[in-house]
Formats: C-alpha cells, structure tokens, sequence
C-alpha cells in the first residue's frame, strides 16, 4: 500500500517549482505604465510645432532691486494689486539720510545769508567809496584813506563772488543729499500689476543682483505666451504663424494665439516642465504670442502646451532652400 506523504511530498515540490517560476517571469515583464490623469491636448493642425509656453505680462516681467542696501521699513503693496506709477514699493530707514539732508539744508541756508551779508557790506564800502571821491577839497581826505576805501570794495566784492559760489555748492550738496533720500524709496516705475512681494518689513535689503528680485511687477494688458522653439524645428517657423495653447489638466481650455515678435537671438533652453527626460542641452528660438481669449483661467508664469501651424516636412524644405 502506497504511502499517503509519498504522493503529496512529489505534488507539493511541483506547486512549490511552478509558484517559483511564475514569481519570476512576472518580476522580469516591464511594469504597465500609469494611464495618464487627463489625456494630452490635440493638435489642431495637420501640420504642426510642438512646445512649451510660458505666460508673462506684456513686456515681461519686471524684477524691482534696490540702488543701495538697508533695512526696509514699510512695504505698503500686496501681491495682486494695481499700483500707479511713482507708488511706493519699499521704503528704506532713512534716518540717516533725511539729517544729511537736513545739515545741507542748513548749511544752503548759511551761504545764503553770508551772500546778503556781503552784498550790505559791499554796497556800504562802494557808497563809501564814491563820498570819498566827492569830496572837491583833496586836503579833507587822504590818498592813503581814499586807497583803502578801494580795497574794501574790491575785497568785499571777491567775498560776494565766493559767498555766491558758496551757494552754489551748498545747492549742489543740498541736491545730492536729496538724491539719496529719495533712493531709499523705491518705487513703481510705470502703471503696474504686483505679481510677487519677497521682501518683509525689517528685512535687509541688498542692493546686489539677486537670484529672486525683491518684487516682480507686470505691465496691464492681454497676457503674452513666450514659446520656446527647438532649433531642431526653428527652421520650419516663421513670424506671424499662428498658433493654440491648451491648458494641462484640462485640453478642453484653449485659445487662439496672435504672434507678437521673435527674438532672433537662440538662446540656452530653460527648463520648463521640470521633467527629467525634457532636454536641456540645447538652443531653442522664443516666440512671443498674445493669448486671444481674456477669460481663460491663466496666471502670469503658468506653462501651457502650445501647437504652431507649420507647414509639412516636405514643404518646408523646399521653402527652406534659397
């Protein structure tokens, strides 16, 4: 009679062999790729460019920096509201600077009052001068005493001439004492939108380059995309194409673009999806548009895809050829 653990030891080694192989062959398949979240936009051209575009202001935008450091005292605007031109962005501890100006003042003030000063004393020596040279009767007065009266005009006229060029200077003095005052508050440069405000009261304030400006401001008006076109398709566009930018996440949101200008120098590409196969080395052309439809959902520095009417291959090429 045949034993029962004969027949389920053989069994039970077959199932163990069989799971062992099955766990391997689904460890070597290629993992299935994730369905995308939203499915990409269409192109509505039969012939086209790809690319990526990024939302600015018209002009672009407009990083704000600081002409000298210092500590700032107010930041009287918020991101998102209108300012006219000449408002108040940041103003700087003027302390210092509004005493300066203050001592030139005073010292303008001085000289002035040294210039009336020396013009009395001058009109007295003159009128002293020529009583002097009136009198008929030489014996009255002295050549000596008449010779002195000459010299205190002329002595008082050259202090009138420098107490004047001392007013000048003080004004000068004044004026640049001014200048400084008004470099600790820096302000709007033209009628703009506040896009970011990096900078908090009490903070220090360089006046050096800086990798993130202190604020950004942008230009009212329909906003701009600014495309960057590969160089391996920049001999295939040409100014005035017209062209469609969708939204991610959302292909149903799209509007028509109207070129604006190209900026003929290839520059470096930037890096706009943060994707770690997009390539960066390379040289793109950049193409601005202005984005038709005001009432898609954008802000300023938002990445749309975008399609360029081009035409085909073929074509190009012929039209390409001199």
């Amino acid at each position: 009679m045949i034993r029962l653990s004969h027949v389920l030891l053989p069994l039970g080694a077959a199932a163990g062999l069989g799971l062992g192989i099955t766990a391997v062959l689904q460890a070597h398949q290629p993992p299935r790729p994730a369905p995308p979240l939203t499915e990409p936009a269409a192109a509505p051209f039969a012939s086209y460019i790809g690319g990526s575009g990024q939302v600015e202001p018209p002009g672009r935008m407009v990083a704000i920096g600081a002409q000298v450091g210092g500590v700032a005292l107010e930041v009287p605007v918020r991101p998102g509201e209108q300012v006219p031109a000449g408002a108040t962005l940041i103003r700087l501890d003027d302390r210092v600077a509004r005493a300066t100006r203050d001592q030139k003042a005073a010292d303008l003030a001085i000289t002035r009052a040294q210039v009336t000063e020396a013009a009395v004393a001058l009109a007295d020596y003159r009128q002293q001068l020529r009583n002097a040279e009136a009198v008929s009767d030489r014996r009255a007065v002295s050549a000596e005493d008449l010779a002195k009266r000459r010299y205190a005009a002329q002595l008082y006229e050259a202090k009138l001439a420098t107490a004047r060029a001392q007013v000048i200077s003080a004004e000068t003095a004044l004026a640049e004492a001014e200048a400084e005052l008004q470099r600790l508050t820096i302000t709007a440069p033209f009628a703009a939108t506040v896009l970011q405000v990096n900078i908090r009261p009490g903070e220090y304030v360089s006046a050096a380059a800086l990798d993130t400006p202190l604020i950004r401001l942008g230009r009212p008006g329909r906003l701009h995309l600014r495309v960057q076109v590969d160089e391996n398709d920049a001999w295939r566009f040409h100014d005035g194409a017209t062209g469609r930018a969708t939204l991610r996440g959302n292909r149903d949101l799209s509007s028509t673009l109207r070129y604006v200008l190209t900026e003929p120098y290839v520059t470096p590409k930037t890096s706009l999806t943060s994707d770690s196969t997009e390539r960066v080395d390379t040289r793109v052309l950049e193409a601005v548009f202005e984005i038709e439809d005001e009432t898609l959902p954008v802000r300023v520095g938002q990445v749309l895809d975008v399609f360029i009417e081009a035409p085909p291959l073929r074509n190009a090429v012929a039209q390409a050829k001199p």
